[in-house]
């Protein structure tokens, strides 16, 4: 009988506080995309949620409460945007992103989404997402742009410089005195 009641509390635990998560893109080109996950309750058994929590490689980051949103990665918080509610308990979320220009390559890592709530029988339940890996890459435009600069080359492969300006120029005034 012990056994049962355990099971059903372990069943209720993962599978009642329906949660998801949305990342937009997972693989992010550094300097040229945004970083946009949205946390959404979408489980019309629940009363009330408690608490909405992202985190990344195990580290919590941002969450939101009845009293508000609260940064857990202060060095995030002045890189990024959150905003979320949870005062309507089917339509809460909790949303944040960094703009291309803030996103850093420690930016990347798994992220999910957990929650605390409480059902309309007054059991309190929670949840967590599966973890979604998200990937900062650099641009090789970038790359390509740089080399391009340094290059002097022309199309055939040809580095001016002032010897061979002076040997044209003498090809040059030989084939006139030949004329």
């Amino acid at each position: 009988m012990k056994l049962t009641a355990v099971f059903l509390l372990i069943l209720k635990t993962a599978c009642a506080a329906m949660i998801s998560i949305h990342v937009q893109h997972t693989l992010i080109e550094l300097g040229s995309m945004n970083i946009d996950i949205r946390c959404l309750i979408n489980d019309s058994e629940i009363e009330s949620v408690i608490v909405i929590q992202l985190s990344r490689s195990n580290a919590p980051i941002v969450s939101v409460r009845k009293a508000g949103v609260s940064w857990q990665d202060e060095e995030l918080q002045h890189r990024a945007f959150a905003d979320g509610s949870v005062i309507n308990a089917t339509s809460s979320y909790l949303h944040m992103t960094i703009d291309r220009q803030n996103v850093t390559k420690n930016d990347s890592g798994e992220y999910f989404c957990t929650s605390s709530a409480q059902d309309k029988s007054k059991e309190y339940i929670a949840g967590q997402t599966p973890k979604t890996f998200l990937s900062i890459t650099e641009t090789k435009e970038k790359d390509t742009n740089e080399t391009k600069e340094k290059d002097t080359n022309d199309t055939c492969g040809y580095k001016p410089s002032h010897r061979s300006f002076l040997l044209v120029l003498v090809a040059a005034l030989i084939n006139y005195i030949a004329m």
